[in-house]
């Protein structure tokens, strides 16, 4: 991999991603804005990095990731055996979003399930890559609802498909610097900071 660009607040790189063109790198993408790499024929075979953690003296650690990542999708879905607990858990995690946006997209959704047992919960559905983001943010948050928590890919997949009923459901608010179109990440390619 060559060099990452100089840059004057790496802190601000933190969840977003590098891309090794093979003969530069450019940093600053989105999720959405890799996928749209990855989809063009010229860039198929660079290498993604998540800016996974950069400490206070600017060094980047970056963590390599899976075009699969970026496609699937997975939950965290939190358990409870009373309605009244799990629409608690709902609003708490609404009311910390709202004050401190998660940094990636993320629905969440109140259910009852026929999937899970017990069958009253919360969830919060988000893109595979961002998995370890919301684990964090919810330990920011000092956020612990659910009387057990079941996660993964096939936590969503109970969830889209063991039936039940949606009682609420909402897009979380969120820090995250807005996706651009396939043609303005393409045409900027030579930039070595996107943002």
């Amino acid at each position: 991999m060559f060099a990452l660009p100089a840059m004057s607040d790496p802190i601000r790189y933190r969840g977003l991603y590098a891309f090794d063109f093979g003969d530069h790198v450019s940093i600053g993408y989105t999720a959405v804005e890799i996928r749209h790499l990855r989809q063009s024929p010229a860039h198929r075979s660079g290498t993604a990095y998540e800016v996974y953690r950069v400490d206070v003296s600017g060094r980047i650690e970056l963590r390599g990731v899976r075009d699969s990542e970026f496609t699937s999708q997975e939950a965290l879905c939190f358990l409870r055996f009373d309605g009244a607990k799990a629409r608690f858990d709902f609003d708490q995690i609404s009311r910390a979003a709202h004050a401190h946006p998660l940094p990636c997209a993320a629905e969440l959704r109140l259910t009852r399930s026929y999937s899970f047992e017990p069958g009253e919960l919360t969830a919060l559905v988000y893109s595979s890559w961002a998995g370890h983001v919301v684990s964090s943010w919810l330990h920011e948050c000092r956020l612990e609802p659910g009387d057990r928590v079941e996660g993964g890919f096939d936590a969503y997949r109970a969830l889209e498909s063991g039936g039940g009923i949606t009682i609420s459901s909402l897009r979380l608010p969120t820090s995250a610097p807005p996706d651009r179109s396939s043609e303005e990440v393409l045409s900027t390619i030579n930039q070595p900071l996107q943002r």
